[in-house]
C-alpha cells in the first residue's frame, strides 16, 4: 500500500514557474487505486472506498494486468464542474443505498499518476515519462478519465476563475512520486481560500446547531480560532447533530476559548472545510462560511500554515 504524495500551498506567482505543468485542482476526495483482475479504492485514511462506487465497471479500460493509479473521485453537477454537495451524499452513504445513488448522482474517477505497472514501481521515474506511460495504459470512458493539463498555468486560472473551480496543481516535469510526503514539486495554487479545520464543538443558542467552534494546530498545539455559523442548510443540521452528540467530550479539547456562548464539546474526530479571509490578528478565523466535512485528511493536517506563511507570525 501506498501513501499518496501530498502538495505544498502555492501561490499565483507561482502559475508561470519554469519545468512545470497545470492541472486543475478539483474537488473531490483523493484515491489510489490497485488494479489486479478487479480494481480497490482507497482513500487518503487507508480506508477502502470500493463499495460506495458500485458503477465503477471500467476494469476492461486500463490496459495493464496489474498497476497502481493515482486519482480524484468526483461527481459532475449540471454545468459539467465538480460537486463537493454531490460527492457528499455518496461519501456518507449507506452500503446499502450505493447502488441508487450511483444512478442518482454518479462520480467519475479522474487520474492523474501511476505508481506502479505490472508489478514495478514508477516512483523513481519522472513525471512526464510517468504521464505517459499514464495515458498508454489508459481509454477513456464512462466514469473514468485522466486530468487535463498545460504548460500555461496563467491561461488554466482564468478558466479555473470564470468556471469557479477550486485552484490549479502546479507540478514539477522533473519530480518524482514521494509517498507521503510534501515538498514543492507539486504545488496547490487555491482560486477559493478555503481552510480545514478540527471540528471541537457546536453552539446551540438559537438553532440545534448555532455554530461550530473551530480548531488549528499551531505546531503541537491545538487552538481554538473561532466560530463558524453560515453555509449550512436547516435539514444538513438536523442530520450533523446527532453525529456530533455521538461524540461529546467531557473536557475542552483546547486551553483557551470564549465563555460566551457556552460551547458544547466534542472529541476531536472530524475535520471542517470552511472559507475565509483570513485570519485576524488574535489568531481567529475572519468570515468564516461552512463548507462540508471532510473524512479523507488527519486532524494533524489542520495547520495554520494552511493560510500562508504571515498566519504564523
Amino acid at each position: 500500500m501506498y501513501d499518496p504524495m501530498l502538495a505544498s500551498m502555492g501561490s499565483k506567482n507561482d502559475l508561470e514557474r519554469e519545468g512545470y505543468i497545470y492541472e486543475p485542482k478539483l474537488d473531490g476526495t483523493r484515491a489510489l487505486c490497485y488494479v489486479n483482475s478487479t480494481m480497490k479504492f482507497v482513500n487518503r485514511r487507508g480506508h477502502e472506498i470500493t463499495d460506495r462506487y458500485p458503477e465503477f465497471g471500467f476494469r476492461d479500460q486500463i490496459k495493464a494486468r496489474s498497476c497502481v493509479l493515482d486519482g480524484e473521485l468526483i461527481v459532475y453537477d449540471n454545468r459539467g464542474n465538480p460537486s463537493f454537495h454531490l460527492l457528499q451524499k455518496r461519501e456518507q452513504s449507506k452500503p446499502s443505498i450505493a447502488k441508487f445513488l450511483s444512478i442518482q448522482h454518479p462520480a467519475t474517477y479522474v487520474i492523474f499518476d501511476i505508481l506502479e505497472l505490472e508489478g514495478k514501481e514508477l516512483l523513481s521515474t519522472r513525471l512526464d515519462e510517468r504521464k505517459k506511460i499514464m495515458h498508454a495504459v489508459l481509454r477513456e470512458g464512462h466514469h473514468l478519465q485522466s486530468i487535463a493539463f498545460t504548460r500555461d498555468g496563467r491561461k488554466l486560472w482564468t478558466v479555473v476563475e470564470q468556471r469557479k473551480l477550486e485552484g490549479v496543481m502546479a507540478k514539477r516535469t522533473n519530480s518524482y512520486y514521494e509517498p507521503g510526503k510534501r515538498s514543492d514539486a507539486w504545488l496547490k495554487i487555491k482560486a477559493l481560500k478555503t481552510i480545514d479545520c478540527v471540528l471541537l464543538g457546536y453552539t446551540s443558542e438559537i438553532r440545534t446547531i448555532s455554530a461550530l467552534a473551530l480548531g488549528l494546530y499551531f505546531g503541537d498545539n491545538l487552538k481554538y480560532v473561532g466560530r463558524v455559523g453560515t453555509g449550512f442548510t436547516e435539514k444538513y443540521l438536523e442530520e450533523l447533530r446527532p453525529v456530533l452528540d455521538d461524540l461529546l467530550a467531557d473536557k475542552p479539547p483546547v486551553n483557551s476559548y470564549p465563555s460566551e456562548p457556552a460551547i458544547t464539546w466534542v472529541r476531536p474526530e472530524l475535520i471542517a472545510e470552511v472559507e475565509a479571509l483570513e485570519l485576524t490578528k488574535d489568531k481567529h478565523l475572519r468570515a468564516p462560511s461552512f463548507r462540508r466535512l471532510r473524512n479523507d485528511k488527519d486532524i494533524r493536517e489542520c495547520v495554520v500554515e494552511q493560510l500562508g506563511k504571515d498566519a504564523t507570525d
